[in-house]
Order: structure tokens, then sequence, then C-alpha cells
């Protein structure tokens, strides 16, 4: 209810005179300082996608490569390094395999898995053992398979990653590629970086239909993750 002033004068010259008893009235005056607030910021996973360039691919492409150019994206993605920091690297793949690739990204992004490294192959010359042993993680380049000359390798496709390859090697016997991931055939869990059975990298990939070279019989390709588990 709203009441109006000329109501209240009225009200109170109808009531009679009244002395008001003495009152002593002590004011306590508190002060209340809140704290500073602060936003954190909430990491975000980002991605960009566009087509690939000549000058991107440099040497990684060449005339006879099972791929045209036309048909391989370049991808920014958002991911942790060893130190747990936000960085941006970059991958190529085929155009078909584009937004699964950053839906792996962004569920690895979101379990903080670490990647070492994720730069173009063209900063390695274009050599996929200078590659692994430097920890990076690529996919395309026109390469055969190793040991298998004429047979391209998917990642000749754009159809494969591989992934903190120093930690996660390809193991064929004796041999181990790159030779220096030979500390790292043991699959202790409590490494930087590495990808065991059931964890968010195969886990991720699986989502999107890809298989793990770690689940093979004949060698265990750690690293290696394809769209048609070769």
């Amino acid at each position: 209810m709203q009441i109006e002033e000329g109501m209240v004068s009225a009200a109170v010259g109808d009531l009679p005179s009244t002395t008001p008893p003495t009152t002593s009235t002590t004011t306590t005056t508190t002060t209340t300082t809140n704290p500073a607030t602060t936003t954190e910021r909430v990491p975000t996973f980002t991605a960009a996608v566009r087509p690939a360039t000549g000058d991107d691919l440099g040497g990684s492409w060449r005339a006879g490569c099972p791929v045209a150019i036309e048909d391989l994206r370049w991808l920014d993605l958002a991911h942790w390094n060893d130190a747990g920091d936000e960085v941006v690297g970059a991958l190529v793949v085929h155009s078909d395999h584009a937004d699964d690739v950053v839906a792996v990204f962004a569920q690895l992004f979101e379990g903080r898995f670490p990647i070492h490294s994720m730069r173009p192959i063209t900063e390695f010359d274009n050599d996929d053992n200078i590659s692994m042993r430097a920890n990076n993680t690529s996919a395309f380049n026109c390469r055969e398979i190793d040991g298998r000359p004429g047979v391209w390798s998917q990642h000749a496709y754009g159809g494969a990653i591989d992934i903190n390859p120093l930690v996660n090697p390809w193991v064929r016997g004796s041999r181990v590629d790159p030779p220096e991931g030979a500390p790292y055939v043991d699959r202790d869990a409590g490494i930087t970086g590495l990808i065991v059975a059931g964890d968010v990298v195969t886990e991720a990939f699986a989502s999107i239909g890809w298989g793990w070279g770690g689940d093979w019989s004949s060698a265990l390709d750690y690293q290696h993750f394809s769209h048609n588990s070769r």
C-alpha cells in the first residue's frame, strides 16, 4: 500500500499531544570491506580450419602424391604442452577428417593431455625421423611406409596422426623407432605424454572410429592413429 504525504500529516494532527520519554541512543557504524574479486580465465579450446596451400606444405607434398593439395586442410589447434601451458599447434589432414580431428583435440584439451610439440613437418625438413626424435606430433607427409618401398603411408593420404612419437615409439621386435624412444618401450603410465589403452587419447580417437597402432599384433606403434586402423 502506498501512503501519500498528506494522509500522514492529517493522521498525526488528530493524535493527542504526548511527551515522548527520554531515551539514550548509541549509534555504532560498522564498515565492511569486501575483498577484491578477480575473474579467473577459463581455459577454452580453440580451432581454426582452412585449405592448405603449396606454401604451407613445402616439400611434404610433391607431384605423384596420392592426395591433391586442394583436398588437404590446415588445422590450428589449441593444446597443452609439457609445462602445462596453453599453446597452439598445427596439423595437416585430409578434408574428410578435419572436423573429426578437431573433435578429438577438443577432448584432449579438456582432458589436459600434454603434447610436447605440434609443428609442421616442413620445420623438420619433411623428415619423419627428425620429427620423431624431437617428440613432435604430426600428420600429413607424402611418404612411403618405412621398410616397404612403393607403399604409401596413411600419412601420405592425410589420414593418420603420430602423437608424442619419442615417448610413444614404434616397436617391431627388437627394433624401436625412433631409437631414442627405447627407454619408453616399457609403458610406464607416469611418463608425461605417454599413451596407454583406455586413456583420453585412445578413447578420443575411438570416438571418431580411428584405430590405434598400440592395438596391433605384428608390431606396436604407440604413437600412431589412423582412420582405417592401418
